[in-house]
């Protein structure tokens, strides 16, 4: 088992850097406030690895009977939206070994598994003889923990002489398909022996509760043979996966990761849209649903990003990893459809499209306001700053009027279905319409955030140059004494380094994020040695003096980036989206750090940040190479006839409809004159077909853990 913790850089950067002018209150306030959004989790007595759900550190389960029930695992994910991870364990102790309970130990590892609220858990202690199973509160089986505790897993475990462990791991998998409907219809009884009753005779719960010193029934510890258990192996369907070879698994998982990310995009969009109608407690719901689905999605880019990093992958992990996140994406949709019909009732467009109508063209004009000051606003960016600051955001106020065109192209394909009686074509050209409106609000927001960041940065850097002055001196002071002469030439590095930054900030339009990044690199040289020197305390303090800038200069950059990819979602791949979603997982392990460990929270804000660029640098080459080569207007410049879209240069869409695809409001297909048959695809709530899985915090947390003796 490969090992994924994040890494460290070998120096960190030196608080100075990215040190703001503000007070030291401000800067506590800020950070304590960010990281009451996440506790602390707690050690985890047993380490689920990234894309496993069966952990058998008690060694009692044969390869097959571990494969058979991450199969069925697999199939509760795909099928209802759920999830189960199955533990197996001699006792119930913490990490030194030291008994704990089994509630506390339950909850642990839920916690340091981040699960989500669509997780469950199954935990056995083979030698206690004891187990617990439970579900997240927010989960929608948690009313019948209990339930399938009696009915399914109970009457599974193993009685007297027994050792059949996975038989109860397979019976919580059909407890939780059955209970996702609100009720239980119970297990099919034939051949049970009995049931609960029956295994209750065996006597074992009441000699365990009596403590009357009968010994247990003794297991076997080695891996059973297969013998016998080939036939019930045999009886599952076999996975159409395992045919694929692991570059068309990369293709497939590539391809749903994107479609399963803009499903999450567009059904956040529409629940916006019937918030503003119908309040936040007719929208609880969908949250909810959405929640679970982004739950999924991170444990998914996780485990792509695991796929994508340096650290070399067996066949067999690649395999199993791009299997998980199949499941995870096709488990997206049945979270999002979970309640599709009821979201469509709720907003009834078929029945109110008139209105609704009416509502889009009253939203479109308000938005068009805007396009005008987020021109003015790039005019006045551009003067100030390079155009290599300002790239995310150049073609910004552009976009935003093409979006605009086509929702006046959507309008009047609303207007003509509804004229013809056809309200259905109507609706989509409606939401369609309302997608786009959603799309020029984040183009022009982004042009003004983009405005902020670049200000605050700049601060940054004049704050940053002077305390890299003010180290560069002691670092002198201390080779001039004849001490630490290892200090000369990263001195001579950062003198060097110092002199271009100076000269960018009077360039009279500088990159402000660049000249950082610069300043960054070349203080780590000093960064190591002046640490050496410098005790714990000093170290910490100077982190946490700088930490709450750089939490803020990575959210900036992620914030930035994602706004980037929401627009132009329709050329944006995989991989920008993997590296910002991991860009978003280390930032939230920075600021859950924040007040424990300011010198690794700073570390790994600063890796966010880079994160961050890199996943902006990916989307902007996915961007260039789209559709035959787009080549963006430049600042200042215009399309043309739209090159690139559909083909490279010269071609032309009318009515935005380039736009439109570029943000995958439009699939593919081309609205107006006599192209009416286009997809109009893109908008929807739970627009993509599948089901629903968790990764992320247990959402209302874990309850009281059922379970019991045995």
């Amino acid at each position: 088992m490969k090992s994924h913790a994040v890494p460290l850089p070998p120096h960190r950067l030196s608080p100075a850097v990215l040190a703001l002018g503000v007070s030291a209150g401000s800067a506590v306030s800020v950070v304590a406030g960010l990281a009451l959004a996440d506790a602390a989790r707690a050690d985890a007595p047993v380490d689920i690895p990234p894309g496993e759900f069966v952990v058998d550190q008690a060694q009692v389960l044969s390869s097959a009977e571990e494969d058979e029930i991450t199969q069925a695992i697999n199939d509760l994910r795909a099928k209802e939206g759920q999830n189960l991870f199955v533990v197996y364990v001699d006792e119930f102790t913490d990490e030194a070994g030291q008994p704990l309970d089994r509630q506390e130990w339950i909850a642990d590892v839920a916690q340091a598994k981040g699960m989500g609220s669509q997780d469950s858990l199954l935990a056995i202690a083979v030698d206690q003889r004891q187990y617990g199973f439970d579900a997240d509160q927010a989960n929608s089986i948690a009313p019948l923990q209990n339930d399938i505790i009696q009915e399914y897993i109970t009457p599974a475990l193993p009685q007297g002489g027994e050792d059949d462990w996975a038989a109860a791991a397979l019976s919580t998998v059909s407890g939780i398909a059955d209970a996702t409907d609100g009720s239980l219809s119970g297990p099919s009884r034939s051949g049970e022996g009995g049931g609960a009753g029956g295994w209750l005779a065996g006597g074992l719960v009441a000699a365990a509760l009596a403590g009357g010193g009968i010994a247990l029934a003794s297991r076997n510890k080695k891996k059973k043979s297969l013998e016998g258990q080939s036939a019930r192996v045999a009886q599952g369907p076999k996975d159409p996966l395992d045919a694929m070879s692991v570059e068309e698994l990369r293709t497939k998982a590539g391809s749903m990761l994107v479609a399963a990310d803009d499903a999450i995009r567009s059904s956040e969009q529409e629940v916006g849209f019937a918030l503003a109608s119908y309040g936040e407690k007719a929208v609880e719901t969908f949250r909810k649903d959405i929640d679970v689905a982004k739950d999924h999605m991170r444990e998914s880019f996780q485990l792509q990003n695991q796929l994508d990093d340096h650290i070399p992958d067996t066949e067999e992990q690649q395999r199993a990893w791009l299997k998980d996140i199949i499941a995870r994406c096709e488990a997206v949709g049945a979270s999002l459809s979970a309640h599709q019909k009821e979201f469509n009732d709720l907003r009834h467009l078929e029945d109110s499209a008139d209105s609704a109508l009416a509502d889009l063209r009253t939203r479109a004009a308000e938005v068009a306001d805007t396009v005008s000051g987020a021109e003015q606003r790039l005019v006045a960016l551009h003067g100030q700053y390079a155009d290599s600051a300002l790239v995310e955001v150049t073609d910004n106020a552009h976009q935003a009027r093409e979006r605009l065109e086509f929702v006046q192209a959507a309008v009047a394909k609303a207007e003509q279905s509804l004229a013809t009686s056809d309200r259905s074509t109507a609706v989509l050209a409606i939401r369609a319409g309302e997608e786009a409106v959603a799309q020029t609000v984040t183009l022009v927001e982004a042009v003004s955030k983009a405005g902020h960041h670049l200000d605050q940065s700049m601060e940054n850097l004049r704050v940053g140059v002077g305390q890299t002055t003010q180290d560069l001196a002691q670092a002198r002071a201390l080779v001039d004494s004849g001490q630490h002469r290892e200090l000369a030439g990263p001195i001579a590095g950062v003198e060097q380094t110092l002199g271009r930054v100076k000269a960018g900030i009077n360039s009279g339009r500088p990159d402000p994020v660049d000249l950082l990044k610069q300043l960054e690199k070349a203080h780590r040289q000093l960064d190591a040695p002046l640490a050496g020197i410098r005790d714990r305390q000093e170290q910490e303090r100077r982190a946490a003096s700088a930490l709450q800038s750089a939490i803020m200069q990575a959210q900036a950059q992620i914030d930035g980036t994602q706004d980037f990819i929401a627009a132009r979602r329709g050329a944006v791949g995989s991989q920008a989206r993997t590296k910002v979603a991991e860009a978003e997982r280390t930032l939230h392990q920075a600021v859950r750090l924040s007040g424990q460990d300011p010198v690794t929270a700073l570390n790994l804000a600063n890796q966010a940040s880079a994160l961050a660029d890199r996943a902006s640098q990916l989307a902007q080459q996915d961007l260039n190479s789209w559709g035959g080569g787009y080549a963006g207007a430049g600042y200042g410049g215009h399309y043309g006839g739209h090159r690139g879209y559909g083909g490279g240069a010269g071609g032309s869409f009318a009515g935005g409809l380039g736009g439109a695809i570029l943000g995958g409001i439009l699939m593919g297909g081309i609205l107006g004159g006599d192209h009416d048959h286009g997809d109009w695809g893109g908008g929807g709530f739970g627009g993509f077909g599948g089901g629903g899985l968790g990764g992320g915090d247990f959402g209302g947390g874990f309850g009281d853990a059922g379970g019991g003796s045995f």
